[in-house]
């Protein structure tokens, strides 16, 4: 299995060490020296795995599947000059680069597919979202999380516009946890039982039947979590989790 990544990122690091870590057999990984500090750190930790190519066009040369994982306002730039023969199987994961887009700079080629790999793939943990849904992509994604196959370029996108949340999710955990450390909690405390509390919950909901506004209204009236939804409904404070994901949503869009 000879993989290519043209782009040495966050997302690439964390999809080459999950592909690292997946235990595959006979696996060969060359990276781009686009950023020449991810990608020796990456060949440091795996050796015998990885290997940083000279340029963009070697990482094609030497690989039978080849990751875009390049910025978006560059990444046709980039690949404008490069030559991709029509065997390479082309895995795309730039958010507003589109595969007829694709098709139109490189050709047609029998594996062509969009895919939305997040950071927790280097644990590899969480959703692939893959389009189309080609078995050999989903397949190969598996090694580095749970594939998500989707049908439509649309329903791609729609996906893709929620991982846009990650930071603001991660803020709140942040501020709920600086309010336990201001009532008196140390921060290791609270991060373990908070970090453990809401992955507790996700699980519960994931394998809930019905609809999770059931879980929601699942409370005692004038209990403490009767208390906190009625309070945040009276203010309204749902409403711009999905607001910003509208502007989001046309930004990703791509066909």
């Amino acid at each position: 299995m000879r993989l290519g990544f043209i782009g040495t990122g966050i997302i690439t690091t964390a999809v080459v060490t999950g592909f690292c870590e997946s235990g595959m057999e006979d696996l060969h990984i060359v990276v781009s020296p686009r950023n020449r500090e991810r990608a020796a750190a990456l060949h440091e930790k795996y050796p015998q795995v990885v290997s940083v190519a000279a340029d963009n066009q070697e990482v094609i040369d030497r690989s039978d599947w080849v990751f875009v994982a390049l910025l978006h306002e560059t990444a046709e730039q980039i690949l404008e000059p490069l030559v991709f023969l029509p065997e390479k199987k082309f895995i795309n994961l730039v958010a507003t680069l589109s595969l007829r887009r694709i098709r139109e700079m490189k050709g047609e080629r029998e594996i062509l597919a969009d895919v939305v790999p997040l950071t927790f793939a280097a644990n590899r943990v969480g959703p692939v979202v893959v389009y189309p849904p080609i078995p050999e992509v989903v397949e190969l994604m598996s090694h580095v999380g749970t594939p998500v196959p989707v049908q439509t370029a649309q329903q791609i996108a729609i996906l893709r516009s929620t991982t846009g949340l990650m930071s603001a999710y991660y803020m709140l955990l942040t501020v709920i946890i600086g309010w336990c450390e201001k009532n008196g909690l140390d921060e290791a405390t609270a991060r373990q039982y908070i970090t453990s509390f809401t992955k507790a919950m996700s699980e519960k909901a994931a394998g809930f039947d019905g609809p999770l506004e059931e879980l929601a209204r699942e409370m005692t009236p004038g209990g403490i979590n009767w208390m906190a939804l009625t309070h945040l409904e009276k203010a309204d404070a749902y409403t711009p989790w999905t607001e910003i994901l509208d502007p989001i949503l046309k930004k990703v869009v791509k066909e």
